[in-house]
């Protein structure tokens, strides 16, 4: 049964002119392309606006559809479906559903970065899954920790890291919530930055990688490939270091370096996607020295970072499985930091591990 009481965690907003207005432009828009622009501000001032067009000016449509089925989202306190007509100062609430926690709440002690009604970020540590039905894995903790907060939620990560990989790890709380971030991070306007420290000495100050990636045929490592998926990866150098020990501290949270204003968007010419085998006796000796760089991802390719360096000669520090040394620690790769628009407010929020 749809309730009758609002919850913190629900959507309330009153809707404005400004929201009409994105209706009426997505209609121009199309008027224009069958009819003259005199004709289309006419049709313009009469045509009436259902809440649906609004919705889908603020979210994507499918994530809407359970709501409205299951009778969660309201106008001025009324059960509505999308085809109710709507105007300005309408009130319009959108209850968020109450769910079962699907995986066996198990007690850690997780390190919260932030947490809002819709987002939990937390800084993954190293030698954890993130979601594994034969071991216990962070989503086990994320679970006990919503069951304790009176979360009644499913876990839903919108970003993966490798066991040994550490830093942000993003649940979102809801079916809503995260079909908007998926769109952010398919629109690019999630940003996802990480910090890592590869073997050698990486010639270029910054460069984009772009390679296409797929399984390898022993279905544990991934290779690039002509036939894969495109991914790109780009990163700029923070540090040279000659012929100087690894100290490990990419994977610890109380390194932080400022990468607020530093931009990795690049634009390169041709770039190698042969797929060519690399000549890894180059850099395969830790007389070569190490480079510890920032990398942006705009593709959330399987071991993609691990890929695209090892292609270019440069696996991370300790990364065996990638052709690197073996140095009795846990590869070198930190999810640095993540940047996004806020659901509600449309603030541009920054977390950093």
């Amino acid at each position: 049964m749809a309730r009758k009481t609002h919850r913190p965690d629900d959507i309330l907003w009153t809707v404005t002119a400004a929201d009409l207005d994105a209706v009426h432009a997505n209609k121009l828009v199309a008027l224009q392309s069958a009819k003259k622009q005199q004709d289309a501000m006419e049709i313009q001032d009469t045509v009436v606006i259902s809440l649906g067009e609004v919705l889908d000016t603020k979210y994507p449509r499918k994530s809407l559809v359970k709501l409205f089925e299951e009778k969660l989202i309201h106008i001025n306190g009324h059960k509505v479906t999308p085809k109710d007509v709507i105007s300005e100062g309408d009130e319009i609430w959108i209850a968020m559903a109450k769910e079962k926690i699907d995986h066996e709440p198990i007690e850690m002690n997780l390190h919260i970065l932030y947490e809002d009604d819709d987002l939990l970020i937390v800084d993954k540590p190293a030698g954890v899954t993130v979601n594994s039905k034969d071991q216990v894995s962070l989503a086990n903790g994320v679970a006990y920790y919503f069951k304790e907060h009176g979360i009644k939620r499913k876990v839903r990560f919108l970003n993966r890291l490798d066991r040994d990989t550490t830093g942000c790890i993003v649940i979102a709380k809801s079916g809503l919530a995260q079909s908007l971030y998926q769109q952010q991070m398919d629109d690019n306007t999630f940003e996802k930055w990480y910090m890592a420290t590869v073997e050698g000495i990486v010639e270029a100050d910054e460069d984009s990688l772009v390679l296409s990636m797929e399984r390898s045929a022993d279905g544990i490592h991934y290779e690039v490939n002509p036939n894969g998926k495109e991914t790109r990866t780009d990163y700029s150098v923070l540090c040279r270091h000659q012929s100087q020990p690894v100290d490990n501290s990419v994977n610890k949270s109380k390194n932080s370096v400022d990468i607020a204003s530093k931009n990795v968007d690049i634009e390169l010419p041709d770039v190698d996607k042969s797929g060519q085998n690399v000549d890894k006796s180059v850099y395969n000796s830790q007389e070569c020295g190490y480079t510890e760089v920032l990398v942006r991802l705009y593709t959330g390719k399987t071991h993609q970072i691990r890929v695209a360096f090892s292609h270019i000669g440069h696996p991370l520090v300790g990364d065996t499985l990638y052709g690197a040394q073996p140095t009795g620690q846990p590869f070198q790769l930190r999810a640095q930091k993540v940047v996004f628009t806020h659901m509600r407010t449309g603030e541009r929020i920054m977390v950093t591990a």
